[in-house]
């Protein structure tokens, strides 16, 4: 199933959104300084243009997954290196705390890409549903010498009794047995 270009341009957007909104808030957490307003912006229009081109289509988890983890460490270099250009004396961007964010961006890209994965599998198939039903009543109502077909509902007779159909006239509840002559 190809979506529409509004669509496809929401799917992008949406995943342009999610990862570059986790990355730059873990970025001023871990890290307590502003990110440039530019280098949010050139992260949107970058991972908003790679998500364009692969969203011509339904992807599965693993390709979702993999997409975000590669988005969110390309994110962190970027922010890195952004917010190393003003540094203020006493903030070390380099060692531990480099590590720490980019472990923080991939456990983020892991879960936030199941996410995506599992929104765009309930996307779609809410999409091939509307369709189906759409087409469904496209073909009823256009299609030649379409005529509605009558159902005869006709109560359900049993052929047999119910008392045989229970097996109650083999129940013997009291008494010796018929056919036995007592002694």
């Amino acid at each position: 199933m190809r979506p529409a270009w509004g669509f496809r341009a929401a799917r992008a957007a949406m995943f342009a959104a999610i990862c570059v909104l986790l990355a730059a808030s873990g970025h001023v957490l871990m890290s307590g300084l502003p990110i440039p307003g530019w280098a949010i912006v050139l992260a949107v229009a970058v991972v908003g243009t790679a998500a364009w081109f692969v969203t011509d289509c339904e992807r599965g988890i693993p390709f979702v997954v993999v997409s975000a983890v590669t988005a969110q460490a390309m994110l962190h270099t970027v922010f890195s290196t952004a917010q190393a250009h003003p540094m203020p004396a006493g903030h070390d961007m380099s060692g531990h705390a480099s590590y720490g964010m980019l472990a923080a961006h991939l456990l983020a890209a892991l879960v936030s890409g199941l996410w995506l994965a599992a929104g765009e599998r309930a996307a779609f198939t809410v999409l091939r549903s509307l369709a189906t039903r759409l087409l469904l009543v496209l073909r009823l109502a256009t299609g030649p010498g379409f005529t509605p077909v009558r159902l005869r509902i006709r109560p359900h007779h049993s052929p047999r009794p119910l008392r045989l159909f229970l097996l109650v006239h083999a129940i013997v509840s009291r008494g010796p047995p018929r056919g036995v002559p007592v002694t």
